[in-house]
């Protein structure tokens, strides 16, 4: 069917696409009533600013709702009970009428009114994974060159490193509490012992051939804290270093 024929058969349209600008693209040579009276939930990744302008360009054009969200999922956990849908934007009424329907997908959570409240979470999750990323990848590259043959990097990861960063989620939740009250204690680990480990990280990925680079901007973040707060404190004092940039 031509994309004409597809929205018009159901009042509920579900987008799910590369980009905004693709979205631009999709609506350009369609008849702006086609939307009027539709419910929309768009799942494409972008900003909150993008995921506003839309919701605004939705209802200037005669949309019924409009809500945004990101999918928290990779395409295999798409239907499975790991995956969850992040939705913002229209009402709770608006949600209501088509959380069954989308929870197809996955499990949908409404995050309030803000068309844009959606995809700030999503992109905040995406966030703290790819950071996580970042310094696994750092990790396995450092296990590289500790030898073993070739295979052997799976077996390390699976019975080290994930056991290990598995640990540490509960930590990233006191972490957060202890910014919360405004304390930032140390938790056990107060940052001036955390930035001389961090210190021989990249002193180690000097001497191993390794791009230490991943890590060496929050390295820098940790000797600010120390330098400005002292090092007793906690870790967490590195959000704080993290404002909005004029």
């Amino acid at each position: 069917p031509s994309l004409s024929s597809a929205l018009s058969a159901s009042p509920l349209v579900i987008l799910c696409i590369l980009d905004y600008s693709a979205i631009d693209s999709l609506f350009a040579s369609l008849p702006p009533s086609i939307l009027k009276d539709k419910s929309i939930i768009n799942l494409t990744n972008g900003t909150p600013r993008q995921a506003r302008n839309l919701a605004t360009w939705m209802h200037d054009h005669g949309t019924a709702h409009y809500l945004d969200g990101g999918i928290m999922a990779t395409p295999d956990m798409i239907g499975t009970p790991a995956s969850s849908l992040l939705l913002s934007g229209a009402d709770e009424p608006a949600f209501a009428s088509v959380k069954d329907t989308i929870a197809h997908l996955g499990t949908p959570r409404y995050m309030g009114p803000d068309p844009g409240a959606a995809a700030l979470y999503d992109l905040a999750l995406l966030a703290g994974m790819y950071g996580m990323f970042a310094g696994a990848f750092t990790a396995m590259a450092l296990m590289r060159r500790a030898g073993g043959g070739e295979g052997t990097l799976e077996p390390r990861v699976s019975g080290m490193l994930n056991p290990w960063m598995a640990a540490l989620i509960p930590y990233q939740a006191a972490m957060a509490g202890s910014m919360d009250r405004g304390s930032f204690e140390s938790l056990g680990n107060p940052v001036g012992m955390q930035r001389e480990g961090l210190r021989n990280i990249l002193r180690a990925c000097e001497e191993e051939g390794v791009d230490g680079g991943c890590l060496a901007y929050f390295g820098g973040l940790v000797e600010r804290v120390v330098e400005e707060k002292g090092g007793d404190g906690g870790l967490a004092r590195v959000e704080g270093l993290l404002g909005v940039k004029e």
